[in-house]
């Protein structure tokens, strides 16, 4: 074990010797924490105390306080749950910044939006109007198929497998219509919503800008 009492000959601890030491127990305590080849280290703590360390602080101690230090070991930047927040208030505030200027530059006023919004409907207009032709094509085949059917059930005659075989293709070609016919709404209500969320934000700039 090197000594750091030696004197120097005016009676006073020899610093290169203890600066040396220092050193040396800084490079033994990196050497006993886990090896990162390059970038940032990044330091927390769990809920137990425990300290860590890795390439990314976990999802569940995101927002606790953790520290950023280099493969030296030195502490380059403390992260603070306060600062944690602030930080993605700040990306929201961007990403909505990003959105507004989208919108004010591909609309002039509020017309265009409700424009827009019936061009993007139109394809689902049509869509669903020839789903709905399908599903009534479907519906006249049914009740034709099943009218014979109960005809010759009357008759106490037996129903050909096809014929049977038929109804129930027709029974699920109008399921299938249904959904498709369902989704096709679904989209566009979502696509009015949109629209509608985008007028409103709009007009809420223009306002804020004429305050101004």
């Amino acid at each position: 074990m090197v000594s750091i009492t030696n004197k120097t000959k005016n009676g006073s601890p020899n610093l290169v010797l203890f600066a040396m030491l220092l050193s040396c127990l800084f490079s033994l305590s990196l050497l006993s924490q886990p090896a990162y080849s390059a970038g940032k280290i990044v330091k927390w703590k769990d809920e137990k105390g425990n300290t860590h360390y890795g390439d990314n602080v976990p999802a569940q101690y995101a927002n606790t306080e953790n520290s950023v230090i280099s493969p030296q070991g030195i502490t380059i930047k403390r992260n603070k749950p306060n600062n944690i927040q602030i930080e993605a208030i700040d990306a929201a505030k961007q990403e909505q910044d990003k959105k507004d200027k989208a919108l004010i530059d591909s609309f002039s006023n509020a017309t265009e939006i409700d424009l827009a919004r019936d061009r993007n409907l139109q394809l689902d207009l049509v869509a669903v109007e020839s789903l709905q032709l399908q599903k009534n094509n479907s519906l006249k085949r049914l009740a034709e198929n099943q009218n014979l059917a109960n005809n010759l059930i009357k008759k106490h005659k037996p129903v050909p497998a096809d014929l049977n075989t038929e109804i129930k293709s027709n029974i699920a070609d109008i399921a299938k219509q249904n959904q498709l016919i369902n989704e096709r709404k679904a989209a566009m209500e979502n696509t009015k919503k949109r629209f509608d969320d985008d007028k409103i934000r709009f007009l809420a700039i223009k306002n804020k800008t004429k305050g101004l």
